[in-house]
């Protein structure tokens, strides 16, 4: 009786211990990444931050260069994300200190500071015979030149390529001066961007889309889709008492096989999930065994 009693004590205490043991979840996966562009004029920005996490806020300070102040607020336009302009409302900016409090794709940011003549410069723009700056906007797309910057009137041209597995139509290929589209006086002709004239600042908007999957493709994958509907056919058939219910004739007209729920024992953990409760058993029977190991030296 007293072996029994030693037994269930051990049990109770693996027990408690067992469910005040914290569950073990994975790792969470971290956010995108994404990129931040500067056009300034007549300032410098501290500090330059090159990139920023899905979600993260950044926060930054501009300082007017010599012969240039600072504006009071930013004009429309200044603050671009994921292609998309922000509002006033969706960032804030006082006295130079700039912050932005949600980071959801690439980000352009531009400043221009106030010439001491009293003439106010447009976003991006530069003084007369620049130089002008040229950036890039893409997605998916690859350029053969890096952000850089040219002087007024220079002709400029880049190849613009797709990654793989995309492609890219003439159609999602814009050009902007000054942060305004244009339609004109730039072509676009077999991956080579061209521009005639360098006029204002300019950003190179391109984006590819997937490719359609080709007839061979589709040709395998209906060969494959036939093949898998040949094999649940001849496993419904071979199944006892399956063939006749119309559970086994809906999943054989579907091309699915029907699924035998007492053969699949074992399901692994997924990320994310507690530990398995199985994992609870095994850590029972190890610390029951040992317990009838060292009660049993004691008391032979």
């Amino acid at each position: 009786m007293d072996r029994i009693k030693k037994h269930l004590t051990t049990l109770v205490m693996f027990t408690l211990f067992m469910a005040f043991m914290p569950p073990v979840h994975a790792n969470a996966d971290e956010g995108d990444m994404y990129k931040i562009t500067y056009n300034l004029t007549g300032v410098t920005v501290s500090p330059q931050i090159a990139e920023a996490a899905e979600g993260e806020s950044i926060d930054m300070s501009f300082t007017a260069n010599s012969g240039y102040t600072l504006p009071e607020e930013l004009p429309e336009g200044a603050v671009q994300i994921g292609g998309t302009y922000l509002s006033e409302s969706d960032y804030i900016y006082q006295d130079g200190e700039l912050s932005i409090p949600d980071v959801f794709g690439d980000v352009v940011i531009t400043v221009a500071g106030i010439s001491e003549s009293g003439s106010t410069e447009d976003p991006g723009s530069s003084s007369t015979g620049g130089p002008y700056s040229i950036t890039y906007d893409l997605y998916e797309v690859t350029a053969s030149k890096q952000d850089g910057n040219v002087e007024e009137g220079t002709a400029y041209s880049v190849k613009l390529k797709a990654n793989k597995g995309f492609k890219l139509s003439p159609s999602n290929v814009a050009v902007q001066v000054n942060n305004e589209y244009v339609y004109s006086g730039y072509s676009y002709n077999e991956g080579v961007l061209e521009i005639d004239s360098v006029t204002g600042d300019i950003i190179i908007e391109a984006i590819a889309t997937p490719k359609a999957a080709s007839k061979k493709d589709n040709k395998n994958n209906n060969n494959n889709k036939n093949t898998q509907g040949s094999k649940n056919t001849q496993n419904n058939n071979t199944t006892p008492g399956s063939s006749n219910s119309k559970s086994a004739q809906a999943a054989a007209s579907s091309g699915k096989s029907t699924s035998n729920y007492n053969t699949s024992s074992y399901r692994a953990p997924r990320t994310g999930d507690s530990t398995d409760i199985r994992y609870y058993g095994a850590f029972a029977l190890i610390f029951f065994g040992a317990g009838l190991i060292l009660t049993g030296r004691k008391f032979k």
